[in-house]
């Protein structure tokens, strides 16, 4: 949901609804496909993260552009430039969204099996949406709620994501 790509997830994804594996179930007609919309309760905290997600991409048009981001982004490691080895573990981005007429987006992300400290390598009043680390709710608030980031550092749990936002969102008419 943070690429300039579309967003590709199966139909029950968002509450954790499984295939079983099967990576070619077209052809079937069985519980392999069938929905199980007793999930919608049982991982009733996932579909809230899924519908914030979805609800953020939405009302920041620097994510989803049609053009791509070009400019607009500057990649980051952990602590300095990205590192690209194969054995990386640690990626950040810095997405400018001015020229779209919407907030820049700071998003760190660890795949790493233990916590890595982050350097928040882009000035600004930095205040943390997502951190995928933290229990629901805390794991998405909203811009209203969100906690500022007062420390040029941030510790990101091991496989988590953290997106941190400054400035504010412009409609067309050039209100916030």
């Amino acid at each position: 949901m943070l690429s300039n790509g579309v967003p590709m997830f199966v139909a029950g994804d968002e509450f954790m609804n499984t295939q079983g594996g099967n990576v070619n179930p077209y052809d079937q007609d069985s519980e392999t496909t069938w929905l199980d919309w007793s999930l919608t309760n049982d991982n009733a905290d996932i579909l809230r993260f899924f519908e914030m997600m979805i609800a953020f991409r939405k009302i920041h048009p620097s994510i989803g552009r049609n053009a791509g981001w070009r400019e607009d982004v500057t990649w980051y490691g952990a602590m300095s430039k990205p590192d690209l080895s194969p054995t990386s573990h640690s990626l950040a981005f810095y997405l400018r969204g001015g020229t779209v007429a919407d907030a820049d987006l700071y998003v760190m992300i660890n795949s790493y099996w233990q916590d890595i400290e982050f350097s928040v390598q882009e000035a600004g009043d930095w205040r943390r949406i997502v951190d995928t680390s933290l229990n629901s709710p805390l794991d998405f608030t909203t811009e209203r709620d969100a906690s500022s980031v007062t420390r040029a550092t941030y510790r990101v749990a091991a496989r988590s994501v953290v997106v941190l936002l400054t400035g504010q969102a412009i409609d067309s008419k050039g209100r916030p």
